[in-house]
């Protein structure tokens, strides 16, 4: 039954893989933002874009 070891690997894996990707991807967004249009707010916007598309992820249920 896979369904049993793919949830144990979620939960084991989500508290370690969650912050290094987040870090990443506001970083990745922060670098490209400041090198082509010298905005240093990239990564606050990319947080707030995330956590506006988390909301309204709750709200309609995608």
């Amino acid at each position: 039954d896979w369904d049993f070891w793919m949830d144990w690997k979620d939960r084991q894996w989500w508290p370690v893989v969650t912050p290094i990707v987040g870090i990443t991807y506001c970083s990745a967004i922060m670098y490209y933002l400041w090198v082509n249009y010298r905005q240093p707010f990239g990564a606050t916007l990319c947080v707030v874009c995330l956590l506006i598309g988390k909301w309204l992820t709750r709200y309609w249920g995608f």
